[in-house]
C-alpha cells in the first residue's frame, strides 16, 4: 500500500474541528501565496494594497501602517519602497507638515487588488465547490461562531505571533 509522506496518521474518525481546520488553513495560505507570486508580489504587498484601498482616498499615513502591521518604520519603508518600484503605490510628504510621509494607492495598485480579489473569490468558490447556498450560509455562520468564541485569545495569540516574526533574525 502505497502513503503519502504528507499524510497525516490520524484515523479521520477521531479528527476534530482544529485538525480539519489546521489543514485548511494551510491549504488557503499555500494557494494564497501561490497566487501573489503568480503577480511578482509577496502576502505583505498583497495585504498592503488592500488596506490602502479600504482607506479615504486610498492613503495612509506610515505612522498608520506602522500601526496596522505591527512592524517596525524601517521594515515599513521596505516594503513602501518595493511596492513604489512596481508603480503600485506612491509616497508623499504631507505638505502641512513634512515629518508626515503619506502612502497612496495608484491607478495600477488599485487593479492589481482586484486582481488579488479576484484570486480569493475563486479559492473560496474552490472551498464552496459541491455546496448548496443553503449549506455555505451554515458554514459561514458556524465559522463566525467559532470566531466569536475565540477572538479575545486571537487577539492576544496575534500580538504574540506578530512580535515573533518582527523579531526574527535579531538575536
Amino acid at each position: 500500500m502505497k502513503t503519502s509522506a504528507r499524510r497525516c496518521p490520524m484515523d479521520k474518525e477521531l479528527a476534530g474541528f482544529g485538525w480539519y481546520i489546521k489543514r485548511i488553513d494551510n491549504a488557503l495560505a499555500r494557494e494564497a501565496c501561490r497566487n501573489v507570486q503568480s503577480h511578482n508580489l509577496t502576502m505583505q504587498q498583497s495585504h498592503l494594497l488592500f488596506v490602502l484601498s479600504d482607506a479615504e482616498n486610498h492613503t495612509r499615513t506610515l505612522k498608520e501602517l506602522e500601526s496596522i502591521f505591527g512592524c517596525a518604520q524601517s521594515t515599513l519603508a521596505g516594503l513602501v519602497t518595493r511596492l513604489e518600484k512596481k508603480g503600485l503605490v506612491e509616497g508623499f510628504t504631507d505638505p502641512r507638515d513634512r515629518r508626515i510621509k503619506h502612502v497612496r494607492l495608484t491607478e495600477s495598485g488599485a487593479e492589481m487588488r482586484q486582481t488579488c480579489h479576484k484570486d480569493i473569490l475563486q479559492s473560496e468558490k474552490r472551498m464552496s465547490a459541491g455546496m448548496t447556498e443553503e449549506e455555505k450560509q451554515l458554514f459561514l455562520q458556524c465559522l463566525q461562531k467559532v470566531y466569536e468564541n475565540l477572538k479575545d485569545d486571537m487577539d492576544e495569540t496575534e500580538h504574540c505571533h506578530n512580535n515573533y516574526h518582527n523579531n526574527e533574525g535579531k538575536e
